[in-house]
């Protein structure tokens, strides 16, 4: 019998995110996320409208928000139902009592199911219980490189958008406007673009990093003192902020030209109330 004391087990970012990958059908669950939180965006929207708020921004704002908390939302739900999230949950049961007062977070992490250096994660979280979201997932390979670092936006992307773009905008408008109807109405289309563009384009990659950005949500969970919290571990643990880590700036760039598109709408057709509106007016002005 050894005297030396076994080290205890290392939790590694990588060897949890290509569990993850391996073990859960990432992309697929992330594109029922997305289009869940963009639902919900367009019934936000449509019901301010038959509220009776035509303003467009002051619709898609909140639209936007709502968006952003379903997705959150989403993600937390698929915590709670992966096995993971009921590994947490169970342990916590069983060990409520002894994890009460004094206990050391090293000791009971060598009662965790997660790797030593670059291993897998042991087999006992993987087999708690039936119902989890199974499936094919993608080899993860790829993801070594942190979903933060993929993304290059500028700091404070949606700083002041409302009061800047709005001044900005209606200036810019007054101006073309009183040259050429036709200038306004290809400035509308090509913003409403590049705002179709921006979204799919962010869930695409939203959905394509999937593997790390949900396994770095694990990762925090795992990390995120259940051990002393227990079954509040996905409820307090730091996931929600590896998420916004991980998709704020994809969020700010879809905002940014978003509420861009409705200020310089609300200049050029303030009593337009949706999008196509804008356009069907424009167009009209500019064949006069």
């Amino acid at each position: 019998m050894s005297g030396a004391k076994e080290k205890p087990p290392t939790l590694t970012r990588e060897a949890i995110r290509a569990e993850v990958a391996k073990r859960y059908a990432t992309r697929l669950h992330m594109t029922l996320i997305i289009a869940s939180s963009i639902s919900v965006g367009a019934l936000v929207t449509a019901t301010l409208m038959r509220s009776g708020v035509d303003t467009l921004w002051l619709r898609w704002l909140p639209a936007l928000l709502c968006a952003y908390a379903t997705f959150f939302a989403g993600v937390w739900l698929w915590l709670r139902m992966s096995r993971y999230g009921r590994f947490l949950r169970e342990a916590a049961r069983k060990d409520r009592e002894s994890l009460v007062d004094g206990v050391d977070v090293v000791d009971a992490l060598s009662n965790l199911p997660i790797p030593r250096g670059g291993g897998s994660v042991v087999r006992g979280v993987l087999r708690s219980g039936g119902g989890a979201f199974d499936g094919g997932g993608a080899s993860a390979s790829w993801v070594g490189d942190s979903v933060s670092q993929a993304v290059s936006a500028p700091p404070g992307i949606t700083e002041g958008l409302g009061e800047a773009a709005g001044e900005a905008v209606g200036d810019a408008v007054g101006g073309i406007a009183g040259d050429d109807g036709g200038i306004v109405l290809v400035i509308a289309i090509a913003l409403l673009a590049l705002v179709l563009a921006i979204l799919f384009g962010a869930a695409a990659f939203v959905i394509w990093q999937a593997p790390s950005i949900l396994g770095e949500v694990v990762f925090e969970v795992l990390l995120g003192s259940p051990l002393v919290r227990g079954v509040k571990a996905v409820d307090a643990g730091n996931w929600a902020g590896a998420l916004f880590g991980a998709t704020w700036k994809p969020f700010g760039l879809v905002a940014a030209f978003a509420m861009a598109f409705a200020a310089f709408a609300g200049a050029a057709a303030p009593e337009a109330r949706t999008a196509a509106e804008v356009i069907a007016k424009l167009s009209a002005k500019a064949a006069d």
